[in-house]
Order: structure tokens, then sequence, then C-alpha cells
């Protein structure tokens, strides 16, 4: 398919919406944005997995995955597993913050 066909040509058609954002880059989202908000709290994705965790000084880890099918930030592991946080980073964020009892940065 051309440029013009695509609606890039200045023909005035929009432009393909842009591809979904994979689970990682979701998930990496979420990491930066709760290191910006939240002081106490380390988020990374250990060897690039689909998981992203949570690491809390004095507290045990919690681990957080983007679920495809619910099209959501869901809990992996007790004590929460399965409950969806939040559809958009920013949603997620507040939701964790407030459940893990995050000082704010």
């Amino acid at each position: 398919m051309s440029e013009v066909e695509r609606g890039r040509g200045g023909t005035g058609k929009a432009a393909d919406p842009p591809a979904p954002a994979s689970p990682a880059e979701r998930l990496d989202e979420l990491a930066a944005l709760l290191v910006r908000r939240f002081s106490g709290v380390y988020a990374t994705r250990p060897g690039g997995g689909s998981v992203l965790y949570l690491i809390r000084s004095g507290a045990g880890p919690r681990y957080v995955l983007w679920s495809r099918c619910r099209s959501a930030y869901v809990w992996y592991g007790e004590p929460d597993h399965g409950e969806r946080i939040g559809a958009t980073a920013e949603q997620a964020a507040e939701v964790i913050g407030e459940a893990l009892n995050l000082p704010r940065a």
C-alpha cells in the first residue's frame, strides 16, 4: 500500500492509528510513572521479562502484568492475584501507590 493510500500523502485522509503498545512497553511506561510519582519503590522487569517487579524497602516484592485479554494491568501473585489494577498506566500507578502506601516523590 502506498503512502497516499495509507493517508499520509497529503490527501486529508487520516493516517493509520499507531500500533498497540506491547505488554513490555506498557510495563515500562508504568515503571517510569511509579518511579517518578512515588519514593521508596524500585520498578523493574528483570531480563526484559513480562512481569514488572515492584521492590520496596522492608516489604516483600509485588508483581504486575499486562493482561492482553483484559486490556488492563493486573496483580500477579498473592494476595491479589488476577485483580485488575487499571486500564492505563496512570490509573494503575495511582492504584498501586495507594495499595502499597507509597509516599509521593
